[in-house]
């Protein structure tokens, strides 16, 4: 079975990173609100938030460009598969560890809006991991399937676990649409349409 160990470590998330910038805006705000009756000061309202607004849609874009580019990418390794985007958990960090095949992309050393994909073979169900020219590891199918829920961020997603005689996979997928901002129904559609590939 393939291995990368290729541990890497995190850098500043984006929830973060979002953070700082909401604050800034506050505080700019709290600034400006004392001198309204000042000339110019809501034509400076206004810039503020137009540069807020236009941060937040880039970071939308650039996380939503980037997970189609890493489902492209699995898809170009195994066409014609079904592909699901998850989200990373600690439980793939342990399995990672334990199996000697690198902590890169997944908790804590990757972004807060990362993003893993599950390929669903007919043999097997692979983990590929973003930049991975290979999956990460893989569990052979059939399999017994254990649900749970794991929390990532402010979101409760279920899981789905498998495994076999040498692995675990932790799957919570969110999306089988290539979506990085799905919704709740969209997320349990995910959860669903992985339930039934197992099942086949």
């Amino acid at each position: 079975m393939p291995r990368r160990a290729t541990p890497g470590r995190g850098f500043a998330t984006g929830g973060l990173a979002g953070l700082v910038s909401v604050l800034i805006v506050l505080l700019v705000l709290a600034r400006i609100g004392r001198r309204l009756d000042t000339p110019g000061v809501l034509t400076g309202l206004g810039v503020v938030l137009v540069v807020a607004t236009l941060g937040v849609l880039l970071w939308l874009a650039f996380v939503s460009t980037r997970v189609r580019g890493q489902v492209a990418h699995v898809a170009r390794h195994r066409p014609g598969a079904p592909l699901v985007v998850g989200r990373p958990t600690a439980a793939l960090t342990a399995e990672a560890r334990r199996l000697r095949a690198g902590t890169r992309g997944l908790p804590p050393d990757c972004p807060d809006r990362e993003h893993v994909v599950y390929a669903v073979l007919t043999e097997r169900v692979e983990l590929w991991v973003r930049g991975d020219d290979v999956p990460r590891w893989w569990v052979t199918l059939p399999a017994p399937v254990a649900t749970g829920s794991v929390r990532v961020g402010w979101t409760t997603l279920e899981t789905l676990t498998i495994r076999d005689a040498s692995a675990r996979l932790e799957l919570a997928p969110t999306s089988h649409a290539g979506r990085a901002w799905p919704s709740r129904a969209h997320r349990a559609a995910a959860v669903e349409q992985v339930r039934a590939l197992l099942r086949r």
